[in-house]
């Protein structure tokens, strides 16, 4: 039985951001291990431009296996499209009998976070930690005040996938923004 630290995105594509917090995660006491749920399809973002959900995959479990307790989940590819956040915890609650679960989000996601599917039964099956990110939107005082959802002094990453996607349709460079290990893949983006 352990804690585990759930980390879902399309991660189109991986980048060096996403290896920070996955990292920085690692590393909290409170958790035992951080999951990196490649998600096919998020109900927010179109299918337009992802790469392969294999290569995806893929890429993620070269990056992290130099990790001892980060590990790349495809829990979503076995689920029906779009992917919602509260299936995939129920999912993990019914395979797994893990002490806690706990989502990790960037902090504009708190915006729309109670427009999510069943966010109230989220906030119930998972504890919520939420690292900073740039919002000038305000965040609804329900969801701030609630005791489930907690704010975490991690790093503020400000690369992101539709930009670094941007920058790979313009022909320009982006090793410094993704890890070395994946460079290739980027011949699957369309």
């Amino acid at each position: 039985m352990s804690n585990v630290g759930l980390y879902l995105g399309t991660f189109n594509p991986i980048h060096n951001g996403h290896v920070t917090l996955a990292e920085y995660f690692s590393k909290l006491p409170e958790l035992d291990e951080v999951l990196v749920v490649i998600s096919p399809q998020s109900p927010f973002k179109k299918e337009d431009g992802l790469i392969n959900d294999k290569e995806r995959l893929q890429m993620a479990e070269i990056v992290f296996k130099k990790f001892d307790n980060v590990r790349v989940s495809d829990i979503e590819f076995k689920m029906s499209k779009p992917n919602f956040t509260i299936d995939t915890l129920k999912e993990f609650k019914k395979r797994h009998k893990y002490n806690k679960l706990i989502l990790l989000i960037g902090e504009d996601n708190l915006v729309g976070f109670n427009k999510w599917k069943d966010y109230e039964k989220i906030i119930e099956i998972a504890e919520v930690y939420v690292y900073p990110r740039d919002t000038n939107q305000k965040i609804p005082d329900e969801i701030l005040t609630n005791r489930n959802i907690k704010l975490v002094d991690a790093p503020k990453i400000k690369i992101s996938s539709s930009h670094i996607r941007e920058l790979i349709k313009s022909n320009k460079k982006i090793d410094d923004l993704v890890p070395k290990e994946v460079l290739g893949f980027f011949k699957f983006i369309t």
